[in-house]
């Protein structure tokens, strides 16, 4: 092979690497929306619940989403992506 082709193929290689991470990257953001909506509605029914006992498993609910939040926060920050 010629040089021209040999790093052509290299350069789609890399190309089709750097696709890969920005479309995992896009699918971490939807799951962190998601997230993000679970949490706010675990919140409204925190205020609003009445019972103690549910008020209390709410509560334990929404520290384990928000923990997830923001462990995924994280993990996209480090990931990186340009065309972002």
């Amino acid at each position: 092979m010629k040089r021209k082709k040999l790093l052509k193929k290299l350069s789609d290689y890399f190309d089709m690497d750097a696709r890969k991470l920005c479309q995992k990257r896009n699918k971490m953001k939807e799951l962190l929306r998601q997230l993000r909506k679970k949490e706010k509605q675990l919140q409204i029914k925190h205020d609003t619940e009445e019972d103690e006992q549910k008020k209390k498993r709410l509560q334990k609910h929404l520290a384990i989403v928000h923990a997830q939040r923001v462990k995924g926060i994280s993990a996209l920050k480090e990931m990186g992506c340009d065309g972002s």
